[in-house]
């Protein structure tokens, strides 16, 4: 077996890896579950708080559901209740309680998420 058919097979046998890697991860993300998080009714008031992961709060009988990670790298936000904002504590990002960007490094307004109201307890798609 001389230099280039060596070459050629252990290229051939790296895209066969990388290739096969690539369609697990696609198959495995695609039959993933989505996950749920339960919050009881009780927790969540009128100020927005962080409870486990997401930004939650209550106006009357609506509900506002927003990730509580920064859209920039993802670092979990703080809300700060002087300013009526959410923080970010890694490089600095703020939004609104509604989340819309004030400043960056973040571009992108927070995610809101889907739920349901279900036997006293907002059910979060996450």
């Amino acid at each position: 077996m001389n230099r280039r058919d060596f070459l050629s097979r252990i290229f051939g046998f790296l895209i066969f890896l990388i290739s096969g890697k690539l369609i697990w991860d696609f198959i495995s993300f695609s039959l993933k579950k989505r996950q749920k998080l339960s919050i009881p009714m009780a927790q969540v008031s009128t100020k927005p708080s962080v409870i486990d992961g997401v930004i939650v709060w209550r106006e009357n009988d609506t509900y506002w559901v927003y990730s509580s990670h920064c859209t920039h790298l993802g670092c979990i936000l703080k809300y700060d209740r002087e300013a009526g904002i959410f923080k970010c504590p890694c490089h600095g990002s703020e939004f609104t309680i509604n989340g819309t960007v004030i400043h960056g490094p973040a571009r992108k307004n927070l995610k809101r998420l889907d739920y349901i109201v279900k036997n006293g307890k907002i059910e979060v798609n996450l």
